[in-house]
């Protein structure tokens, strides 16, 4: 593996970026949306990034590497679930949302791609 640093892999950074945002959007949704579920979203957006983390310090031991990933995978997966919820309640403007959505399944199929990688090399 090339990288040598956390900071250094793409998914990471996108997956902190989008966890740091996240974090912005659930200010501005109404108070009346069920708090469970704002912090749901926060919750699993932050997973995607911290799991990068945790798995790229097992990366000279790939299946756990990759166990990790397969974490972040879900919780990439979840936020677009949850992101859903919102744009169905109507309480985002629905361009917003997209965009979010979006960027996730980006990610999604960039984690999936590692994890391929990976397992080609196992």
């Amino acid at each position: 593996m090339l990288v040598n640093r956390i900071e250094d892999l793409v998914i990471y950074k996108i997956a902190l970026d989008l966890a740091i945002e996240i974090a912005d959007l659930v200010k501005r949704i109404p108070y009346n949306w069920s708090i469970v579920e704002a912090g749901q979203i926060l919750r699993c957006s932050s997973s995607v990034h911290s799991n990068i983390a945790e798995g790229f310090s097992h990366r000279f031991y790939l299946k756990q590497f990759i166990r990790y990933l397969n974490i972040a995978l879900g919780s990439s997966d979840e936020a677009q679930n949850h992101l859903q919820k919102l744009r169905n309640s109507n309480h985002l403007n629905i361009e917003v949302t997209d965009n979010y959505i979006k960027r996730y399944k980006n990610l999604s199929v960039r984690i999936l791609n590692l994890i391929n990688y990976l397992r080609k090399k196992t």
